[in-house]
């Protein structure tokens, strides 16, 4: 177990917008209900928040190397 919490140390903001990406396509574009989710009309709005997410997590990496 913790070698799987040492391994996603670096990528946990990756997972999580692609999670989010993930759960508006499964809403939206399959028409899936995922419980506990409410994308409402403004979902590309959710995507484009989650790639800003990945966006700013990488821009970060790269300016502290």
């Amino acid at each position: 177990m913790n070698a799987v919490l040492q391994f996603g140390a670096g990528y946990r903001t990756y997972i999580i917008a692609a999670v989010l990406v993930l759960v508006v396509v499964l809403e939206n574009g399959l028409g899936i209900d995922v419980p506990g989710v409410d994308v409402g009309s403004d979902w590309l709005t959710e995507i484009l928040a989650a790639l800003g997410l990945g966006s700013l997590r990488a821009g970060l990496a790269n300016t502290a190397k």
